[in-house]
């Protein structure tokens, strides 16, 4: 069993979901515990961030990262599912939009916030269960949206022979991108499903940096801190380990942070410490790997990791 912890960058195919993913993952490298930053719809590809082991514990960290995604969408037709692997509810008579009314609309949505409402087919919790769970039992529920920011919206390309519209999006931790592609067809006096859908960023993190599932090894593995580092999470250097590792109340002058993660001299990522008062940060949660007892050193065996 695969006891090395850290994070993988990999490219997911279309066609299958986040889960078989990482299920695959976890079978080729043996690993005891695995997790990601962000789920992509069966649709979608690209970058998806996966957790190994003790990096489990940091995905809500990651997860708050903006993504980068690469859309398509297509025109004059709307789905169950808001992408083009739904069932068809509503299509619309081909017409003329020219591209500066497009540009006009997409513009608005650079750097826009706003109330998004969350597809009904997505995993967001009402009540205790899944939207899709509703949608699949063909049961009402009342949708709520939430606030979103798209912090870019480009336009790439307009093709209206096929009526497709690709877009360059940067969006807030929560936004839906079929939701989006819904709500600039609105905008267009249309409808819209997307076709095609790629993560080109997560974070600090680039698809160009990833690789396929068939590619990735051990040897891939980032570890804690340069994750952390890259994504610009605050690090703080903490000698006296032994009160990490009890887990005490620490006291770090100066740094003026809710969350920080500590380190100690062989920058190891070891615990996430909550500021709790003044000066004083509470252990949150500890990230240390368990080492074998037969290979700690004396001194460790005895308790001293000052």
């Amino acid at each position: 069993m695969n006891t090395k912890s850290g994070i993988l960058l990999v490219n997911k195919p279309e066609g299958i979901t986040s889960n078989d993913l990482i299920q695959q993952v976890k079978r080729k490298l043996k690993v005891k515990k695995i997790g990601h930053a962000g789920t992509l719809d069966p649709l979608a590809t690209g970058l998806m961030v996966v957790l190994i082991n003790q990096a489990t514990k940091i995905s809500n960290y990651l997860l708050s990262s903006d993504k980068s995604y690469v859309v398509t969408m297509k025109l004059f037709v709307q789905t169950d599912s808001q992408d083009i692997t739904g069932n068809i509810v509503e299509e619309e008579d081909y017409r003329k939009i020219s591209k500066s009314t497009i540009k006009e609309v997409v513009d608005k949505y650079n750097g826009y916030i706003y109330d998004q409402y969350p597809p009904i087919y997505s995993a967001v919790k009402i009540d205790g269960k899944k939207l899709y769970e509703y949608a699949r039992k063909d049961q009402e529920v009342v949708i709520k949206p939430r606030k979103v920011t798209i912090k870019e919206c480009e336009l790439l390309d307009f093709n209206q022979k096929n009526g497709t519209i690709k877009l360059k999006v940067r969006s807030s931790k929560g936004t839906y991108i079929r939701s989006l592609v819904s709500d600039i067809a609105k905008d267009l006096e249309t409808i819209a499903t997307v076709s095609q859908l790629e993560r080109i960023s997560s974070g600090g993190f680039l698809i160009e940096d990833s690789k396929t599932i068939e590619e990735i090894d051990e040897s891939n593995l980032i570890d804690m801190y340069d994750a952390l580092m890259v994504n610009e999470h605050p690090l703080v250097e903490y000698h006296r380990v032994r009160d990490i590792k009890q887990g005490k109340a620490i006291t770090l002058t100066g740094i003026n942070y809710p969350i920080v993660f500590i380190i100690n001299d062989k920058k190891e990522v070891i615990a996430i410490y909550k500021h709790i008062a003044h000066d004083l940060y509470k252990c949150q949660r500890g990230l240390w790997d368990e080492i074998p007892f037969d290979q700690l050193t004396e001194a460790e065996r005895n308790g001293y990791y000052d």
